[in-house]
């Protein structure tokens, strides 16, 4: 053997220490820059100076105390030993998981992402902040029902202000390409950080993780006889939640960063960020903001445990947890309310229902399939960490009130709940996974967990295969599918009129100089 291929061999075994303390300082400024480039470019100049100033210090200071933390654990630090051939596979599958759920637009995807693409597309073209012009609709029935008159833009955007960027400076496709790169870094992060949660490498690990759904199969087989019919993750009309590869497909902008900071506070090890970690959330979503919410104080009681008056105080009453939460509140709050016209259907669950055995049947379906199963499966593993329990308390909870038609409230505010359950649940996979590989190994539990885990995985699976198959045909020329870079193209100029009470509604904002957020803290 050729002295080069022994070292090429040596190489790829070399193993990459991660700690808890370089994970939380790279998740940091993975999280943190999109809300810098959006205060600099957003904000009048001294807003985004001390609302700058304020979010590099509060997680500055959560890296340190995390440092602080691992050098007083000394060899109990939290790590994880990765291998350079791990991320040889890692790498690739990421990139395929972005593209196959449409990430960026490059191959087949979900209706939303007509709307995905308009968000980057105004966010490269316009000057910051967005103001649309209805002088410039040229579909002449879009120009006649908007009339005269300017609105500003609104929605969640920040995700993609590093694509967007870049894309002022390079071009929209440069933005799109950005776009995917950006996303796919933002899972090869959570999957480091998952398996700094299980302790070591495992290439399973990641793939169950994004694999990993409710029991749809059942509750979807069960309509369809009935006559009903249903879409695989669409078989209720107010109880939904979906896989976190449907998530991907959908809302890539809200659950990568918002799966990233649930991770960063399952692994927290002090109290003195979780106030950073959860206003975080907010800046990338309100409403999964909303559901971390419970974790984030079972967190704050569970790591203070067993600690002195004074240090319990210190702990909460740090940058990161006073006043980078008030910064991000008072920007982002402001934002998202300047559009009061998103916010309709809201109230009561049981307001929704004339027959209330429905509401008991369609509530007992969600519990069970969606999440109740896994907690049952993995609940002797789990049953004393505060933070399962928290999470399962957290989904039964939280359908009781409905936000919006299609109910963002609890689509988007189980998000870390249930992730943290789908972290949890997968680690028990991949554990029962590895041990019905070994040797003369005849068990039948872990056959039976790994068996459920597919059946759970095939809404996931389903929707890898139709995107993979779409796609081909797409690019073979015999599908005729919807090109989703047309028929919105630009909020400022909507081509296709359907979409017109969609945007009008979603994004954008009348009177905008009399709102609070334009008014006083953007350019």
């Amino acid at each position: 053997m050729s002295n080069t291929s022994t070292a090429k061999k040596s190489f790829l075994k070399k193993e990459i220490r991660i700690t808890s303390g370089s994970f939380l300082l790279a998740s940091l400024i993975y999280l943190a820059l999109p809300v810098l480039i959006f205060f600099i470019g957003y904000l009048k100049p001294w807003w985004a100076i001390l609302f700058s100033a304020i979010t590099i210090a509060g997680s500055f200071l959560a890296w340190r105390s995390t440092i602080a933390k691992d050098k007083e654990l000394k060899n109990n630090e939290r790590s994880v030993n990765i291998k350079v051939s791990y991320f040889l596979f890692l790498i690739p599958v990421v990139l395929l998981f972005v593209y196959i759920g449409g990430v960026g637009e490059f191959s087949w995807c979900v209706g939303d992402h007509r709307v995905r693409y308009a968000i980057l597309n105004d966010l490269v073209e316009y000057k910051w902040p967005v103001i649309y012009d209805f002088s410039t609709q040229h579909n002449p029935v879009v120009s006649e029902a908007l009339g005269q008159g300017k609105v500003a833009f609104a929605y969640y955007f920040v995700f993609w202000m590093v694509p967007a960027l870049f894309g002022k400076i390079f071009g929209l496709m440069a933005a799109r390409i950005v776009v995917c790169l950006w996303s796919a870094l933002g899972l090869l992060l959570l999957a480091l950080g998952a398996m700094l949660l299980y302790g070591k490498e495992s290439k399973f690990l990641f793939i169950a993780i994004m694999l990993f759904a409710g029991f749809d199969v059942f509750p979807y087989f069960y309509h369809q006889f009935s006559g009903f019919g249903s879409s695989w993750e669409d078989w209720t009309l107010h109880f939904r939640v979906v896989g976190n590869f449907y998530q991907i497909m959908n809302v890539f902008h809200q659950s990568i960063p918002g799966w990233l900071i649930t991770v960063l506070l399952l692994q927290a090890a002090n109290s003195s960020y979780v106030g950073l970690l959860g206003s975080l959330m907010f800046c990338y979503s309100p409403w999964a903001a909303i559901g971390i919410l419970p974790l984030c104080i079972v967190k704050l009681f569970t790591a203070n445990k067993g600690l002195a008056r004074k240090q319990v105080v210190s702990n909460l009453l740090t940058v990161a947890n006073i006043a980078a939460p008030i910064v991000f509140f008072i920007c982002f709050a402001s934002l998202y309310l300047a559009n009061s016209n998103a916010r309709y259907d809201n109230g009561f669950i049981w307001n929704f229902y004339d027959n209330k055995f429905q509401l008991v049947f369609d509530y007992v379906l969600f519990v069970v399939f969606e999440f109740g199963i896994w907690a049952l499966i993995i609940r002797k593993k789990f049953r004393k960490d505060p933070m399962f329990v928290a999470s399962v308390l957290t989904m039964l909870i939280i359908p009781f009130y409905k936000m919006t038609a299609p109910n963002d409230f609890l689509m988007r505010g189980s998000m870390a709940p249930l992730f943290a359950i789908a972290l949890m649940s997968s680690m028990y996979v991949t554990d029962n996974f590895n041990e019905m590989l070994e040797k003369d190994n005849r068990k039948v539990r872990p056959r039976l967990v790994v068996l459920s885990f597919f059946v759970a995985a095939f809404t996931s699976l389903n929707f890898m295969l139709t995107s993979v198959l779409l796609t081909s045909m797409i690019y073979a020329k015999t599908e005729p599918a919807q090109d989703m870079t047309t028929g919105i193209v630009s909020f400022g100029d909507i081509r296709d009129e359907q979409y017109l009470e969609m945007v009008d509604v979603q994004f954008f904002v009348y009177d905008y100089e009399d709102n609070t957020f334009f008014k006083y803290l953007a350019k």
